[in-house]
């Protein structure tokens, strides 16, 4: 007995010390990025250039985000070729180049400064990934083309004809027919095992339209052997893409009809294309999600325009060119000489572009490059010759306006509105006599106050005033003088 009890007692020790015991650790969970957003793809000259958001956040978890690179896949297809599936294009035979990432920062910590020369992208960036198209690029590695239905004649007697497939067309009675419209005797259907006794079925006759005499109809079915096919002509009754095919019950049979639906299949592009997907890595070379696919048709970019005028403005610079006539749509984008980035923000169709802004005495260059659009796809062309320019001031400021005179014992008042010109350095009050004296000018160098206070004057003589604005150019422009008013001094 006390065995037992002792056998007990060491039993419930033991499933309370195991009850407590922590279980085995869950294995790591495995983070992999979300898929690069916001693909897109463009032409420019020789260059495919493909844009993408590195992925910010991971698929299955929280924390920063897992990416240490950027896999770049393309393969070029033919004209009208199957795509591939993405089993097929994410193979390292594809693999076109891998971009490094920089690493995110340390929660808690600061980022740190990246060395000089490191063009890595942060996650969440949106970064450019530029491949040239060289002559082994443009080569078609994907040639498999859709397979074709088959013909209504391999399909036999009885099978649905596709819509814009051939029909057979029976030997005509007589080669001299010229006039009326005889109907064609249709080919002699075999009877069915066990369907003895049944007569072919006679084609219905099609009568003739007006003005078509010497036009024989068409057999509705085709006879086994017959090679010499015709177009499905055009009329009543000649099912369209995507409309009910009626298909004939065999002889004997007293089922209604059957109905085949016949889908348009949509044409694959005519043009060669080559296709491009990216995908986020982790450091431990685990894939994430890839992006979506995007195609850049390999068409021949349109041609480089011209040189561009450039002039300068007060306010701005101004792109002007010949716009050639062309049958395709040409729009325009404007570059900074060494940007990457058209400074227009959209396609400018016309042939002049104003660019805000303009600093005096320093040189700036443009070039222009021709845009085609292929689906959603922009083709540019190489770049215009530079437009090069050093714009100088040579724009004067407005006359001033609101401009008084209030006379005082041995002393004259002079006040005007102020000017709003950015470069305005002042103002030059200038002074003569009547009748007929030169003015000239009482401050020296312009003054920034826009009052005056003349006491150099005589009693008794009659002056006349004018007021001048001068800006900060090299050497300045001076406005045209304000309106002259005339006073006695006192």
């Amino acid at each position: 007995m006390c065995v037992g009890r002792r056998w007990l007692v060491l039993a419930i020790a033991a499933c309370a010390v195991a009850c407590g015991r922590k279980g085995p650790p869950l294995a790591p969970l495995h983070l992999v990025p979300v898929a690069p957003a916001n693909i897109a793809v463009g032409r420019v000259g020789d260059d495919a250039h493909i844009r993408f958001d590195v992925p910010s956040t991971n698929v299955n978890g929280p924390g920063p985000v897992a990416v240490d690179r950027i896999e770049v896949f393309a393969a070029t297809v033919a004209p009208g070729a199957v795509r591939p599936a993405n089993r097929e294009l994410l193979t390292t035979k594809y693999r076109v180049a891998t971009i490094a990432v920089k690493p995110p920062p340390v929660e808690g910590e600061a980022a740190p400064e990246s060395p000089p020369g490191d063009t890595r992208p942060s996650a969440g960036e949106r970064t450019t990934f530029t491949e040239q198209l060289t002559e082994d690029k443009l080569k078609p590695v994907f040639t498999i083309l859709p397979k074709q239905p088959a013909s209504p004649a391999a399909a036999g007697p009885m099978s649905p004809v596709l819509p814009g497939a051939q029909l057979a067309l029976p030997e005509p009675p007589s080669a001299s027919v010229a006039a009326g419209v005889e109907p064609v005797a249709a080919p002699t259907v075999p009877a069915a095992p066990g369907a003895a006794g049944i007569a072919p079925i006679a084609p219905a006759t099609t009568p003739a339209a007006p003005g078509a005499a010497g036009v024989a109809p068409v057999a509705v079915a085709a006879a086994p052997g017959v090679t010499e096919v015709a177009p499905l002509p055009a009329g009543p009754g000649i099912p369209l893409p995507g409309e009910p095919l009626p298909i004939p019950a065999a002889p004997g049979s007293t089922a209604a009809p059957a109905v085949q639906v016949i889908a348009p299949v949509p044409a694959l592009p005519t043009y060669p294309a080559r296709l491009y997907i990216v995908r986020g890595v982790t450091k431990k070379g685990r894939p994430g999600p890839p992006s979506t696919r995007v195609e850049l048709p390999l068409l021949e970019p349109p041609a480089a325009p011209p040189l561009p005028a450039a002039t300068p403005t007060e306010t701005s610079i101004v792109l002007t060119w010949p716009v050639p006539t062309s049958d395709l749509p040409i729009a325009y984008n404007i570059y900074k000489a060494g940007s990457a980035d058209p400074i227009n923000p959209a396609p400018v169709s016309g042939g002049k572009y104003e660019r805000a802004g303009v600093t005096f005495g320093t040189e700036e260059c443009f070039t222009l490059r021709a845009v085609e659009k292929v689906a959603t796809v922009s083709l540019e062309s190489t770049p215009s010759p530079p437009a090069c320019l050093t714009p100088r001031d040579t724009f004067a400021p407005a006359a001033p306006k609101g401009f008084s005179i209030v006379a005082g014992t041995g002393t004259m008042n002079l006040g005007w509105d102020a000017n709003t010109e950015p470069d305005l350095a002042g103002y030059l009050v200038l002074r003569g006599e009547t009748p007929g004296d030169t003015l000239l000018p009482l401050t020296p160098a312009p003054i920034a106050a826009t009052s005056y206070e003349d006491k150099t004057v005589k009693p008794g003589v009659r002056y006349v005033y004018a007021i001048v604005a001068v800006d900060k150019a090299t050497p300045p422009n001076r406005s045209a003088q304000s309106t002259h008013l005339e006073e006695t001094a006192r």
